[in-house]
C-alpha cells in the first residue's frame, strides 16, 4: 500500500500535534516495513524530517507554504496532483482538513474539538476557517483517528459522526526517560535562570491551559507555607497570553526575586533535562485532546500533579494526583502534599515510569496502520456518518 502523510500544516516549533506527527512517523519507520510512506514536510523541518529509509520517502516542500492562501492551495489542488502521479493508496491528514477531492482514500487525525468547546479562545477567522473544514472532513474522511476516547466522545457530540471513528492513544518520545547528569542539569537550569528547586509546567500560554490559577496557587503555596521553589513555565505564547503575565505582576512574584520563570520554547535535549531536575510537575490544563507533557514527565520518571477532566485521566490513570483545575485551593493543597510526602512522591515517580510504558512507539505505530487496513477494506464510502 502506497501512503501519503501530510505534514505542511505543522507550525516551526513542533510542539503538539508536532509532537504527535515526529512520534507518528519514527514509530512507523521503525516497525512498518510492509507499506511505503511518502511524507511531506516543509523545508525548514529538513532537520527533523530527514532520513529516508527503504519504506519512507521524504519529499519537501518550499517555505512558501507559510501563507495561508498558498497553504489552501497546497491543500486543495497539488496535493491531490502529487497523489495521482505517485499513485497512493492513502492519504494520512494529521491536523483535521482534508483535500475536498484528494483522488483516493483518506484518513484525518482530530486531537480536540477546542474550536467547538472554547471557540472564544481562537481569533475570529481561525474560529469560523476550521469549524466549517472540520466538519468537512468529518463527512469526508473515509475513517477518523481521535487520540482519546474523550476527543472521541466530544466528536460524536459536536459533528454528529460515530461510526468512522477509532482511537488511538499517542505516544511518548523514546528520549524522554529518567536522566541524571547534574553537571548538565545545573548548566540547562542557569542559562534559563533557575537558582532553587523547581516545580515544572510545560505547554502553551494560552487561557484553556488554566496557568493563571496555577500562578495564584503557587501564590498561596510559598507564602502560607514558606516555600522556596520556583515555578519554572515552559512553552511559548499562544493566544490571549497577556493575562498570565499580569498575574505575575499583579501577586508581586518577581518583585525581589525571580520566582515564577518564563522559558518560552525550550529544545526537546534541553527539556528532558529540565523534567528530571523538576521536584514534581503540573498541568491544570481545562481540556485536552490528549496531553503529551504529562506523559512526557510520566516517562521521566517525574510526579504529576493533573486535572481531572477531558483526557487527562485517560493519561494519567492512578499514576499521578488528580485536582480540579477550576479550584485554586485543591491545586495549592496538592502542591503542597506533593512537596511534603516523600513516600507520595516515590510511588507516583514508579506508578508513573510504569503507565508511560502503555503509551509506546510500537502501540501508535500498531494502532495507526489498523486503520490504514480497515480504510481499504471497506470500500469507496464518503460522506459516511
Amino acid at each position: 500500500m502506497r501512503i501519503a502523510i501530510d505534514l505542511t500544516s505543522l507550525p516551526t516549533q513542533l510542539v503538539g500535534v508536532g509532537s504527535y506527527a515526529k512520534n507518528l512517523i519514527t514509530s512507523l519507520k521503525k516497525f512498518d516495513t510492509e507499506n511505503q510512506y511518502f511524507i511531506f514536510v516543509k523545508r525548514e523541518h529538513s532537520n527533523v524530517f530527514s532520513i529516508n529509509q527503504n519504506n519512507i520517502n521524504i519529499i519537501y516542500q518550499k517555505n512558501i507554504l507559510r501563507n495561508k492562501i498558498l497553504r489552501v492551495l497546497w491543500e486543495q489542488i497539488i496535493l491531490p496532483l502529487y497523489i495521482k502521479r505517485l499513485k497512493i493508496d492513502l492519504l494520512h491528514s494529521i491536523h483535521y482538513t482534508i483535500p475536498l477531492f484528494a483522488g483516493c482514500k483518506v484518513v484525518a487525525t482530530f486531537h480536540d474539538m477546542t474550536f467547538f468547546l472554547y471557540p472564544q479562545k481562537h481569533i475570529f477567522i481561525k474560529r469560523i476557517f476550521f469549524k466549517l473544514f472540520i466538519r468537512i472532513s468529518s463527512w469526508k474522511a473515509n475513517r477518523i483517528i481521535a487520540v482519546s476516547e474523550s476527543t472521541k466522545k466530544d466528536i460524536i457530540k459536536f459533528l454528529g459522526v460515530s461510526n468512522k471513528i477509532d482511537v488511538v492513544y499517542e505516544a511518548v518520545d523514546s528520549k524522554y526517560h529518567p536522566f541524571k547528569n547534574e553537571s548538565m542539569a545545573s548548566i540547562i537550569m542557569r542559562k534559563y535562570g533557575i537558582f532553587n528547586k523547581f516545580i515544572l509546567y510545560v505547554g502553551t500560554l494560552e487561557p484553556r491551559k488554566n496557568i493563571v490559577r496555577l500562578i495564584q496557587a503557587y501564590y498561596n503555596l510559598i507564602f502560607k507555607n514558606n516555600i522556596t521553589h520556583q515555578l519554572v513555565i515552559v512553552g511559548k505564547k499562544g493566544w490571549y497570553y497577556q493575562e498570565i503575565f499580569k498575574i505575575v505582576d499583579e501577586l508581586g512574584l518577581n518583585k525581589e526575586k525571580q520566582r515564577v520563570i518564563f522559558t518560552g520554547y525550550v529544545p526537546d535535549d534541553e527539556l528532558l533535562f529540565l523534567y528530571n531536575a523538576a521536584d514534581f510537575f503540573v498541568y491544570p490544563s481545562l481540556y485536552e485532546g490528549f496531553g503529551i507533557p504529562p506523559l512526557e514527565a510520566l516517562a521521566c520518571g517525574v510526579p504529576v500533579i493533573s486535572s481531572n477532566i477531558s483526557s487527562l485521566p485517560e493519561v494519567i490513570g492512578d499514576a499521578g494526583m488528580l485536582i480540579d483545575p477550576y479550584n485554586v485551593q485543591e491545586i495549592s493543597q496538592a502542591m503542597f502534599e506533593m512537596l511534603k510526602n516523600h513516600k507520595k512522591k516515590v510511588q507516583f515517580k514508579i506508578k508513573g515510569l510504569k503507565r508511560a510504558e502503555k503509551f509506546s512507539n510500537e502501540k501508535i505505530a500498531e494502532g495507526t496502520i489498523k486503520v490504514y487496513k480497515k480504510t481499504m477494506q471497506e470500500g469507496n464510502k464518503l460522506y459516511e456518518t
